[in-house]
């Protein structure tokens, strides 16, 4: 039987921003290992709620699952940048033109996915 987890979080850009920068203010109450508490992600939430544009509030739960989502796409980007022949800048991403170049950028990603699914 699925277990029912309640309403899905709807992030906007700002919402992100501001989750992002209230956890990088707040980088001394990570833990040795570089996680956050989960009195830090309640307060993060309560940070965040004049962003809200639509959908539940956010509750410390929400932003734990949003920032080890971030984090995932953060190591893979860092990853790829890492790659031989590959390019990863803040402005155009990983530049992806042409067809060749599209399907390494989709097999890539689709591995990344995988590999973080099974861990």
């Amino acid at each position: 039987m699925p277990k029912n987890t309640g309403p899905k979080a709807s992030w906007s850009d700002k919402e992100v921003e501001e989750l992002v920068l209230y956890l990088h203010n707040h980088r001394s109450t990570a833990g040795d290992g570089g996680s956050f508490t989960d009195p830090t992600f309640n307060a993060a939430a309560e940070h965040i709620v004049p962003y809200l544009k639509s959908g539940p509030q956010k509750t410390g739960k929400m932003v734990k699952a949003k920032w080890t989502a971030l984090r995932k796409i953060y190591t893979a980007i860092e990853t790829y940048r890492g790659l031989s022949g590959c390019h990863w800048d803040s402005t155009s991403g990983c530049s992806v033109q042409g067809k060749d170049v599209e399907a390494v950028w989709e097999e890539y990603i689709k591995v990344r996915y995988t590999i973080n699914r099974i861990r």
